[in-house]
This record gives C-alpha cells, sequence and structure tokens, in this order.
C-alpha cells in the first residue's frame, strides 16, 4: 500500500476518533465503523453495486416488513443500550428520597419530587403510587406498564434480528445476480468483461456477512443484554414503589433494593455500606 494512502486512512481514523469520542459507546461504534470503511476504501473492497444490492435491498425488506414508528423505537432502544444508561444505584438513592419526602411532607412534596425524574418508569410508578389506593391495584398497573415496555424492548430486538437474516440472504441474492452477469459475458470473453460480475458475486457475500455478523447480530445481543438489565431494574421499580406505597422507612426500602443487585446493606458507626453477597 503506497505511503499517502497509509497517510490518507490514518487521517480518516484519527478525526472519526475526535468526532465520535464524546458519543461512549455508540461513539466507539461509530469509530469503528468509520475504520473499517476507510480501510476497506484503501484495499479497494468498496463497491457500490454491491453494497446497493446488499444494504438497500436489506433495508428496503426491512421498510416494508416494519412500521416507521417500531424502527424508530428500534433506534431509541438501541441507543439506549449504547449508552448503558441503567443505573441501579441512581435508582435506589431516588426511592429512598422519595420514600424520605412521603414520609415527611406527604403527598403533594412527592408529587413534586417525582416531576424531576428522568426515567419514565420510575416517573410512572410513583404517580401510580399517589393514584392507586392499595398495594394489589398499585401492582397490578405496573406490572402491566413493565410488560408493555418488555413488550416494546422485544419488539426493537426483532428488528435487529431481521436485520441480521436479511443481510446474509441478500448477500447471497447478489451472489446469484453476479453470476448470472458472468455467465453471460463467459463465451470467448476477456477477463476485463466477466470482472464486474465476479466483483458482485464476491463482494454482496463479503457484505452481507460482515454486516450481519460483525454489526448487526452482535447489537442485537448487546441490545438483548440491556432489556434484561432493564426489566430488572423495572422490577426494583416496582418493589421500590409498592414499599413508598406502605410508608416503610428509607433505609429498609434500600435494604431490600440492594438484594436485586447482589449486595445487602449493613450498618456501620460510619452509615450505611454496600457489601456483596456471598456466593
Amino acid at each position: 500500500m503506497a505511503p499517502n494512502l497509509l497517510s490518507g486512512v490514518g487521517m480518516r481514523v484519527l478525526t472519526s476518533l475526535r468526532t465520535y469520542r464524546g458519543l461512549g459507546a455508540a461513539g466507539l461504534a461509530l469509530s469503528g465503523i468509520t475504520l473499517a470503511a476507510a480501510f476497506a476504501s484503501a484495499a479497494g473492497f468498496l463497491d457500490p453495486v454491491s453494497l446497493l444490492i446488499t444494504v438497500g435491498g436489506t433495508l428496503a425488506v426491512a421498510r416494508a416488513t416494519f412500521s416507521h414508528a417500531r424502527i424508530d423505537s428500534a433506534w431509541r432502544h438501541l441507543l439506549e443500550a449504547l449508552a448503558g444508561d441503567t443505573d441501579f444505584d441512581a435508582v435506589i438513592i431516588a426511592l429512598k428520597r422519595f420514600a424520605r419526602v412521603y414520609r415527611v411532607d406527604g403527598a403533594p412534596a412527592l408529587e413534586r419530587a417525582a416531576a424531576t425524574v428522568s426515567d419514565r418508569f420510575l416517573k410512572r410508578a410513583i404517580g401510580l403510587t399517589l393514584e392507586c389506593r392499595d398495594e394489589t391495584e398499585l401492582g397490578d398497573a405496573l406490572l402491566g406498564e413493565a410488560r408493555q415496555q418488555a413488550g416494546e424492548g422485544e419488539a426493537a430486538r426483532q428488528v435487529l434480528v431481521t436485520l441480521g437474516k436479511l443481510f446474509p440472504a441478500f448477500g447471497l441474492i447478489g451472489t446469484l445476480i453476479g453470476l448470472v452477469l458472468l455467465l453471460r459475458n463467459l463465451a470467448g470473453a476477456s477477463f476485463a468483461s466477466i470482472g464486474p460480475g465476479l466483483g458482485i458475486a464476491v463482494l454482496t457475500t463479503l457484505y452481507g456477512a460482515v454486516l450481519a455478523n460483525v454489526v448487526v447480530l452482535p447489537l442485537a445481543t448487546k441490545l438483548q443484554a440491556h432489556l434484561a438489565r432493564r426489566m430488572l431494574l423495572m422490577q426494583m421499580i416496582i418493589e421500590g414503589a409498592l414499599l413508598v406505597h406502605r410508608n416503610e422507612y428509607p433505609t429498609r426500602i434500600e435494604r431490600v433494593l440492594r438484594a436485586y443487585i447482589g449486595g445487602t446493606v449493613e450498618e456501620t458507626d460510619d452509615g450505611p455500606v454496600l457489601t456483596e453477597r456471598a456466593a
């Protein structure tokens, strides 16, 4: 590879890292994609026709299969998974604060405190805590909300799983198209005339395999892990909301909720300390 070509690739990599470094995990993913595209361009692996068949065909079928709202939901859930915003400690601290406010200042103060919460399920849980008359009604309402959000997350994951199946399929379709073009020009033809068909046949399979197994399916796995953590968080919120509804002490709420993340709270002279539970 020529030195000036290597220099150009290096400049692209540095530019992408500077652009995406403030975006966390999403920025790292975008930097990796930019890096791969830069090296692919330098090595001559980029072909517009092959990309159009593999990527364009996959996205067109996905758009025809899923509604616009469902695709937007999948994108939103994926960004949340890449951001890694499942903060169990913040939720425990918030529920302790809500319990203290509810015990000391009453329902109006709790409603004002809940308005500052960013987590939509936690905000909804506190709102239902003030609306519902008994624990059974509150528990049923929160379980319904949790099932709805879990269903939305699973629907978002299915979009990525479908993309993971479509990319290899359109890679194979592109291979067949390339072979047809190759066979049409095979008789008495030069290598120059059969080269484009052979390139499409090989590159579409390569694009489909890489996009499915290196990009989409790992993202689907990461989203699944995020949804599992989110489900655990919602279970914590439901338990905490029920305890707040009972007017339990904040320290007991923390003790109960810490058990969800593998720890218990021990009282010391310096205050509560989190220790790991024995395996």
